[in-house]
């Protein structure tokens, strides 16, 4: 079942012309973090953490579920399906012991979310990336 779902997520990505290099974290272009490693991308975004190396709090958006990026994203970042995210969430979130990512709609909102938050921090494609951002991890 797994060899079928990598198959599949394989097809999307490769329909949607979407290369696994295009994927970036951002933050705020204030934010004093200016790079993150791949674990603490994952504390971060799996509800490990919900904070910055720095201390300060960290905000994770997630674009929305049907996005192909955001697919590909949890894929790279910890090789599980939305649906397996989901269903880690679902746990984590009966058993009180963390907060999921907020989900914003469209990447215009995440930019404006993240110019307007010092401490928001999220993913996107590379192509997508403005001067209101910094790029704080590339995600391989």
């Amino acid at each position: 079942m797994k060899i079928l779902n990598a198959l599949i997520v394989l097809l999307v990505f490769s329909y949607s012309g979407i290369s696994q290099a295009e994927v970036v974290v951002v933050a705020n272009k204030n934010n004093e973090v200016k790079a993150l490693t791949k674990k603490q991308v994952i504390d971060i975004y799996m509800g490990r953490t919900s904070f910055f190396p720095d201390g300060q709090a960290a905000l994770p958006i997630d674009q929305k579920a049907s996005s192909v990026v955001r697919k590909l994203f949890y894929n790279q970042l910890v090789n599980k399906t939305v649906s397996e995210i989901n269903a880690y969430w679902a746990r984590l979130i009966f058993s009180g012991r963390a907060t999921p990512p907020r989900t914003l709609e469209s990447v215009t909102t995440i930019i404006d979310f993240i110019k307007k938050n010092k401490s928001a921090i999220a993913y996107i494609q590379l192509e997508d990336v403005t001067d209101d951002v910094q790029v704080i991890n590339y995600v391989d």
